[in-house]
């Protein structure tokens, strides 16, 4: 699914914060996953507010990849 296709709140991979996609600045970890920004910027990433847009991606540690069911 395409992040522009999420209308839904969706939960924050992390924390569990429910997140509307668009407006709340998540970043898209994968097809099925979100952080909340405050915690994407709590693991390392940055926004860039100027440009709306991640210039550097949060570290992913113990997210689970659905596309790797296996550990």
């Amino acid at each position: 699914m395409h992040s522009s296709e999420w209308n839904e709140l969706t939960p924050c991979a992390d924390c569990g914060a429910e997140v509307a996609p668009g407006p709340d600045r998540a970043f898209l970890v994968n097809d099925e996953a979100l952080l909340c920004f405050e915690c994407a910027t709590k693991r390392g990433g940055a926004w860039d507010a100027v440009h709306e847009r991640w210039t550097k991606a949060p570290s992913l540690d113990g997210i689970p990849d659905p596309r790797r069911p296996h550990p």
